[in-house]
């Protein structure tokens, strides 16, 4: 199986700037699935160049950013020190295997990532383990329906071969009511995607993405609908699905 920091220690500088992972719009969707209290220990899972994290840390007492990529934290730390944001700490970690307690966290947020995880069960109950009881997560993950699912799925493997599964809405729900959750809230949101940008997150090679490009603009029948993939000034776009997810530890 490909390990993750191989994908993404050359392209960390990236996601520090790239237009879906730092819009203000998306990670409010987070903040207010999360709906952290001044006094609340947050962690953020995988949480790459610490785009989540900036935006708990004014809401919070702490946030505490893990990820597997020290190229990653690197950059985050980066740009802690320039923001001079003081209230977050990096720690190097796997979000099937958290270094941490039981029942130390206030919020639980994983962001653009899950998909990534080779064993989503485990990811999950380590989320319950050390969320406080009676206190709340917020997952946000690539969530495309069926069949394009089918289509997506192709062209994120080659893109990136540490992807592994994007789940639907409903299988996020029975995944975490196995975990433990009571799930307060799950739905999809599309967004009209820049296929170029995704592409160049990853710093695909331009012949592969113009490969990838003709899976998605290829697509027949339910798929095409739902994918409905045009070109607009020569720059493919198509729809693009996450999964908004909010659920609670039971007290």
């Amino acid at each position: 199986m490909p390990d993750v920091r191989d994908s993404f220690r050359d392209v960390a500088a990236n996601y520090s700037r790239s237009t879906f992972h730092t819009s203000t719009v998306r990670l409010q969707e987070v903040v207010d699935l999360a709906r952290p209290e001044p006094g609340d220990l947050a962690l953020d899972v995988a949480t790459g160049t610490g785009n989540t994290a900036f935006a708990l840390a004014p809401r919070v007492r702490r946030v505490v950013g893990l990820d597997l990529t020290r190229e990653m934290l690197n950059e985050a730390r980066r740009i802690a020190a320039q923001r001079s944001i003081a209230n977050v700490d990096w720690v190097i970690g796997d979000a099937e295997h958290l270094p941490f307690q039981d029942d130390t966290f206030d919020v639980y947020v994983v962001r653009a990532a899950p998909h990534h995880f080779a064993d989503v069960d485990a990811f999950l109950r380590e989320a319950h383990r050390v969320l406080r009881p009676g206190r709340d997560a917020a997952f946000v993950d690539c969530a495309p329906p069926l069949p394009a699912r089918d289509v997506l799925h192709e062209v994120e493997m080659r893109r990136d071969p540490s992807h592994i599964m994007s789940l639907t809405v409903e299988e996020w729900v029975a995944r975490l009511e196995r975990a433990g959750f009571e799930v307060e809230s799950a739905y999809a949101r599309e967004l009209d995607w820049n296929f170029q940008d995704w592409m160049g997150n990853m710093a695909v090679r331009p012949e592969l993405a113009e490969e990838l490009a003709g899976v998605i603009e290829s697509a027949e029948g339910e798929a095409r609908t739902q994918l409905h993939p045009e070109r607009r000034d020569g720059k493919l776009w198509h729809a693009y699905w996450h999964a908004l997810i909010r659920a609670h530890k039971r007290a």
